[in-house]
Parts: C-alpha cells; structure tokens; sequence
C-alpha cells in the first residue's frame, strides 16, 4: 500500500497515510475532521535497471542533495 501526504485546508495540517488507490481520494484530515483535504505531490527515488549503478534517480540528484539530512541516508 502507498504512503500519500496530505494537505487540510481548514486547519492547515499536513499528514501521511497509507491508503490504498482506490480509497487515496477518500480521506478526511486526522486533526480536525473535515473533508477539505488534498493529496500533495512526493518526491521518490526509484533504483536504475539491471547492469547499472544503483544510485538513486530524480532532480534532487542534479543539485547534489537529495533532502535527506545531508547525505547521512546513503543517497550520495
């Protein structure tokens, strides 16, 4: 099952859940309960195909950080 992030716009209250696709639009904001919730964009990394370096993909990589706390998680 995904992990989404969410956005509440009546209490402004940003969450995580995980929620399967089907029921992804279907959420109701865990602080205060109301319905004016929107699912937020994430970053992910995905690992390159067989054969090659299993360094991590995406623009984090092209300014040389990848938001992790300053390379401590190995994506560098």
């Amino acid at each position: 099952m995904p992990l989404f992030e969410y956005y509440c716009s009546d209490c402004k209250a940003r969450f995580e859940l995980l929620v399967s696709h089907k029921h992804a639009d279907d959420v109701v904001c865990m602080k205060c309960h109301s319905e004016k919730v929107r699912r937020l964009l994430s970053v992910f990394a995905s690992p390159r195909g067989a054969g090659e370096d299993y360094s991590f993909d995406g623009a984090a990589d092209a300014e040389g950080g990848c938001g992790c706390g300053g390379g401590s998680c190995g994506c560098h």
